[in-house]
């Protein structure tokens, strides 16, 4: 399925040569097997997890990983909180950014029956912490930004331990958002300056840059479509939506479909474009993940759903992460009860239920900052550390965490609904 949104490639920006990042260099991770992960590892609990969007799934009993979930090693894991992560599109590298100013690349192994391994391979680091990350489309860097207010890209070379990263741009206050566009040879970059930027690598400045309402927190593309998530108040906080095949060197404005606060009513946090390019899954602090659809025909397919909550303890959660399965189009959502779920939107269905999250500081859930799937779907990647939603003034110092689920179809393929007369 196609998006109705505009022609494919019909961008002014860049050229077919963006500078010639990343051309050449991929010295680790090129041979990695990209096999399914097997039975070896051990699924999740042992009940049917299967439910209905917006239910509770109650599981008891919580220690450390208690997934049974691959971890990577402490020694090589950030000495901070995990603040984004993301798998290459062309094999098993994962890295991951951190509040310890470092990005850090892993080569996983592993597939069939074989058990996850994972190495440690390099590491960049910024002056201050880093928000976000975003691998170019060939696999061979990552284009990175943080505090420091510096975008970064790390083209991977063949030497282990620190390695450079080339400044490639900058906004006047920290870089919350990153993604390369490669259909049009493009960064993209938003910010706590309230600020949308477009760098072709070819020069220090920015070949277009516009106004946001507020500061970027959450931002995804898929070309041409591109979705921004911005703060502030009630009245200052808007979800905008832009067609890239509609924009010219000089960013018309006609280019943003729709500006809103619609769907939900708290603070954005995460948000993911349908791979059909439709719509769009947006989360919040509200502990409530938005189904949204971008052409107006299809907004009675518009729903929102709770998850992320306790029940018990009268506890709404953020939804941290949002995340499309690259084969069955099911999406996972991550959030600051500890927990991770598999859905499948178009039967409202819970696919799959993480168990106990790990507990930590006055008993409180350990969150998931960050999560994604690799490029075949057979792994899923979580981040555990604080997520401030308390606070600096409660940060309970606990240890952090990268681990690495097996996530075979079974957890993640959707399943066929048989229609059966319900009670009323």
């Amino acid at each position: 399925a196609g998006s109705a949104l505009g022609a494919q490639n019909n961008s002014a920006f860049g050229s077919t040569n963006p500078g010639g990042f990343g051309s050449t260099t991929n010295t680790f991770g090129s041979n990695t097997n990209a096999g399914g992960f097997g039975a070896s590892t051990s699924t999740f609990g042992s009940t049917n997890t299967t439910s209905a969007f917006g239910s509770t799934v109650n599981t008891a009993g919580a220690s450390f990983n208690p997934n049974n979930d691959y971890e990577i090693p402490a020694q090589d894991c950030p000495q901070d909180g995990i603040s984004c992560l993301e798998w290459s599109p062309t094999n098993n590298l994962l890295v991951v950014g951190s509040w310890d100013n470092t990005v850090r690349c892993y080569q996983v192994n592993g597939g069939g029956m074989q058990s996850i391994s994972a190495q440690a391979q390099a590491y960049i680091q910024h002056q201050k912490p880093v928000l976000d990350l975003s691998f170019k489309s060939d696999g061979t860097g990552v284009f990175t930004g943080g505090c420091d207010n510096v975008v970064k890209w790390w083209q991977f070379s063949a030497n282990q331990g620190l390695q450079q990263a080339q400044d490639v741009g900058r906004h006047d206050a920290p870089v919350s958002c990153v993604h390369w566009i490669q259909e049009a040879n493009i960064l993209a970059t938003a910010g706590w300056d309230k600020q949308l930027r477009f760098w072709d690598m070819r020069s220090p400045n920015p070949v277009a840059s516009f106004q946001l309402p507020e500061r970027a927190y959450c931002m995804d593309v898929r070309h041409p479509v591109m979705v921004i998530g911005t703060g502030g108040s009630a009245m200052d906080r808007n979800l905008l939506v832009y067609d890239l095949s509609r924009l010219g060197p000089n960013m018309q404005p006609s280019s943003v479909l729709s500006q809103s606060t619609a769907p939900l009513k708290k603070q954005y946090r995460c948000v993911s474009i349908f791979p059909d390019k439709s719509g769009y899954a947006i989360g919040s602090i509200e502990g409530r993940v938005a189904i949204w659809y971008i052409d107006p025909s299809q907004q009675s397919n518009n729903f929102a759903f709770k998850c992320h909550r306790d029940k018990d303890l009268n506890a709404i959660y953020p939804v941290n992460a949002i995340s499309f399965h690259p084969k069955h189009y099911t999406l996972s959502t991550a959030g600051g009860d500890g927990k991770w779920n598999f859905w499948d939107k178009d039967s409202k269905q819970r696919l799959k239920a993480s168990n106990s999250p790990v507990l930590c500081g006055h008993n409180r859930p350990l969150p998931i900052t960050c999560s994604g799937f690799n490029f075949t779907g057979d792994m899923f990647a979580y981040g555990l550390s604080y997520d401030w939603s308390m606070g600096a003034e409660n940060n309970p110092n606990c240890k952090n965490y990268v681990l690495i689920h097996n996530s075979p179809d079974s957890e993640t393929k959707p399943r066929r609904i048989i229609n059966s007369t319900r009670r009323r």
